[in-house]
């Protein structure tokens, strides 16, 4: 079935073809049509080739507008994708009907730790596109903040996870710590994850890379970027 952009004040419909986003026409959207094209295209691309398993479910953290989520879907038995930020949550939800992913089921909760979970929290909007957007003690100029529920991931009960992949602005060790039931009865997942090297994140990196290291896992850096890392259970 086509899926159409309708404009009723210009009685204009315009169909959608091919893999489609919805996103807002200002510098940021530019900068990531122009310059960025898709978001880390190569590592969704190796991803697909590396750990696509259509009997397995993906778990995406920090799904933003939904490119690993919906680019990666036709690889999986299901995807569950979590987005924290309304304003692109909603964008997420757009994307999945535009790119008819049936098999995609968003959540507007900010994956955590058992302690953290089951409460209301403050998400810290540091962007107009979603992106760095965080539950943790922001480190760049605040424009906004909403509440937000809190979720571990363990309490969705999700089987036969194939891939794990998290982005949530230094949350990640504990959306680990609220996964370690779903990661044991996965037989550990390979994980893509985030982990950035500016000075206040460097004693949070630390504790992320020994968590998953006493874990079971190996950790390689995944190149070009200076950022990203896939934890590979260990032989």
């Amino acid at each position: 079935m086509t899926v159409c952009v309708w404009n009723p004040e210009l009685d204009q419909i315009t169909a959608a073809q091919g893999l489609t986003f919805l996103m807002h026409r200002d510098e940021s959207a530019q900068c990531q049509m122009h310059s960025v094209g898709v978001p880390e295209a190569a590592i969704v691309n190796w991803a697909k080739q590396q750990f696509g398993d259509k009997t397995k479910a993906f778990i995406d953290g920090g799904a933003h507008m939904g490119v690993y989520s919906i680019v990666l879907s036709d690889s999986f038995k299901e995807v569950h994708a979590f987005e924290a930020q309304k304003r692109t949550y909603f964008q997420l939800c757009g994307n999945l009907f535009l790119n008819e992913k049936e098999n995609v089921r968003p959540y507007n909760v900010a994956i955590t730790s058992p302690p953290k979970a089951n409460q209301i929290t403050t998400l810290s909007i540091v962007s107009k596109d979603g992106g760095g957007s965080t539950v943790c003690e922001p480190h760049a100029p605040v424009l906004a903040t909403e509440k937000v529920k809190t979720m571990t991931i363990d309490s969705y009960h999700i089987e036969n996870v194939g891939l794990i992949k998290l982005d949530i602005e230094g949350n990640e060790l504990n959306a680990l710590e609220g996964a370690r039931n779903t990661i044991e009865r996965s037989n550990k997942p390979p994980i893509i994850f985030e982990a950035n090297n500016d000075p206040w994140y460097i004693e949070k990196k630390e504790e992320l890379f020994k968590y998953l290291n006493q874990t079971g896992y190996d950790i390689v850096e995944i190149k070009p970027f200076d950022n990203m890392y896939a934890a590979l259970k260990r032989q």
